[in-house]
């Protein structure tokens, strides 16, 4: 009985030194992932708030502010997801399917080809279900963007709309965005839901090929039970990763659509230098003239045409025009906002 007793303590400290040591790994894995996760997105707010900064302002007349806001908040949290959970579990599952593949090689070529015969179909409804994914939850991304412009814009004009009465038409209009976010990520998760099904019915489809053809040759003398069972407990190891990564499926597409956005940003052309030959500003004496301007925010469309007029130094000089007659549009040229 002593002898046992020390041979099962033998057997039971270094089972123990392995679980801590895994214990550790895994603690070390999720600091060092996370931190490289938020040093990335911290690098990544930065880059996106020096673009808007560099950008020409026609950028910022075609996108509210509150969903350049969501951007640099809601978009940037959907990466924030994907890099300290998916990403680790990601990489598990790689290295356990890496080691299944070769076992399952291992023991018996011929079972492991006729099992990977459904990755083909897998990889199919992976893209099927990939490119479904992609577009509603792009569109989730951008009404959750359409929502936060809308919540800025009411907060910020909350004084003018309860002068005006027009507190109706402000509750009404945030609950059209916020019912059209609503049915936009329904759809996202309807798609996603759909996906983890169909994978666990391929690995069940493997299964009971493998069942079959495993069969076979037991029949025939050319395999034993217990190779198969063996086997078919390698199958159900080798699906276990896919499933789990089926579960991550809609934090994997939501973080992809919420990137898209964040790049479409980036890519964002800067405000051009000067010209070699731009004219430099000499000091400054007060006087301002237009010559001939013709300006439009958009192509063919002009909103200022053949403006000519000048104004001395000192003196005082009011437009007067109806709204989009380009009143503020002057104003925002002679500081050259707009080029």
């Amino acid at each position: 009985v002593a002898g046992t007793r020390h041979e099962l303590t033998l057997l039971m400290l270094p089972l123990l030194g392995l679980y801590l040591m895994g214990a550790l790994a895994m603690r070390g894995q999720i600091r060092i992932v996370g931190r490289v996760g938020q040093s990335l997105l911290a690098s990544l707010r930065g880059r996106l708030f020096d673009r808007f900064l560099r950008v020409p302002l026609r950028f910022f007349d075609r996108q509210p502010i509150g969903d350049l806001m969501s951007r640099v908040i809601n978009d940037v949290e959907t990466l924030n997801q994907f890099f300290s959970q998916i990403l680790s579990q990601t990489l598990g599952s790689i290295f356990a399917l890496i080691g299944v593949i070769v076992a399952m090689l291992l023991l018996d070529w011929r079972l492991a080809l006729v099992s990977f015969a459904v990755i083909p179909i897998m990889l199919v409804t992976t893209s099927y279900f990939g490119r479904r994914a992609r577009v509603v939850y792009r569109r989730a991304r951008e009404t959750t963007g359409d929502v936060t412009a809308g919540l800025q814009e009411e907060i910020a004009g909350v004084r003018e709309a309860q002068a005006f009465n027009r507190t109706g038409q402000n509750i009404s209009r945030f609950r059209e965005r916020n019912a059209a976010n609503r049915d936009a990520n329904v759809q996202a998760v309807g798609v996603s839901s759909a996906f983890a099904p169909a994978i666990d019915i391929l690995s069940t489809l493997a299964v009971a090929v493998v069942i079959a053809y495993g069969g076979y040759l037991v029949v025939h003398d050319a395999l034993t039970v217990g190779v198969l069972t063996a086997f078919v407990l390698y199958v159900q190891q080798f699906f276990r990763p896919l499933q789990m990564l089926s579960t991550m499926y809609a934090q994997v597409q939501a973080g992809l659509a919420g990137a898209e956005r964040i790049y479409t940003v980036l890519d964002e052309p800067a405000e051009p230098a000067d010209a070699a030959t731009a004219i430099a500003l000499d000091t400054l004496r007060g006087e301002i003239e237009f010559r001939h301007v013709r300006f439009g925010y958009e192509t063919g469309r002009d909103v200022l045409h053949d403006v000519s007029f000048r104004v001395a130094a000192g003196q005082t000089v009011a437009l007067v025009g109806r709204t989009g007659a380009g009143k503020t549009t002057i104003a925002n040229l002679i500081p050259r906002f707009y080029d």
